[in-house]
């Protein structure tokens, strides 16, 4: 079984009380990640969000009564059934692995990859994904990365000297791989993105956090 198809089983098996307990400890449970973006992203028609768990950015979305249409994508079938439950008018559910996506409709204004999705794959497919998002935005379009800045992961996980990430529960192991900003430099350019951009953030936990904002 490859690590990303353990780490859907890490999510299928988590308590969905646990999940959102880790929210808090980072310091993003109130969408407060959303909160350093929505200037950018209000007047979005089609919002796509990779990754979207149990709700929580769908949710701030709908708090700020974001206007646009939304299409959140998750592989995990229990997290996806709870989304398309909780889902509004102009949200979406699709349930599929961000690695095997097949998209050929509406292209979108916005993708958002948000709370260290993007840890949760090989650096190989971190980089298909982004490729893959280039291709999904229309030009001008912007792919939004928020996960830790570099090292700072003090909270949640375990770092060993390759950027290895180990969480160890009682319902599973998820194994994660750090991104640097270095890493998105080159992700950015390889996937034909016309510009990158880093924003430093720190959370109510006292966390430090990244935004990447790439720019087709």
């Amino acid at each position: 079984m490859l690590a990303k198809d353990n780490n859907a089983s890490f999510y299928s098996n988590m308590p969905l009380d646990i999940f959102m307990g880790f929210a808090e400890k980072i310091g993003l449970a109130e969408g407060e990640d959303i909160d350093q973006i929505y200037e950018e992203i209000k007047d979005s028609s089609l919002l796509i969000e990779f990754g979207s768990g149990y709700g929580r950015v769908i949710e701030a979305l709908q708090t700020k009564k974001f206007q646009g249409k939304v299409v959140g994508v998750e592989r995990v079938h229990e997290l996806a059934e709870l989304l398309k439950q909780k889902a509004g008018n102009n949200v979406t559910i699709v349930e599929d692995d961000l690695c095997y996506l097949d998209w050929h409709k509406e292209k979108a204004d916005t993708i958002l990859w948000m709370w260290s999705g993007i840890l949760e794959l090989t650096p190989e497919d971190q980089e298909n994904v982004i490729k893959k998002a280039y291709n999904m935005l229309v030009d001008g379009g912007r792919l939004i990365i928020e996960c830790p800045f570099n090292d700072s992961i003090s909270k949640v996980g375990m770092l060993s000297n390759d950027k290895k990430i180990v969480v160890k529960e009682a319902w599973g192991v998820l194994d994660a791989t750090l991104v640097e900003t270095k890493d998105i430099e080159n992700y950015s350019s390889n996937a034909g993105f016309s510009s990158h951009s880093l924003r430093k953030y720190v959370t109510t936990t006292n966390l430090t956090r990244a935004i990447y904002t790439l720019i087709k």
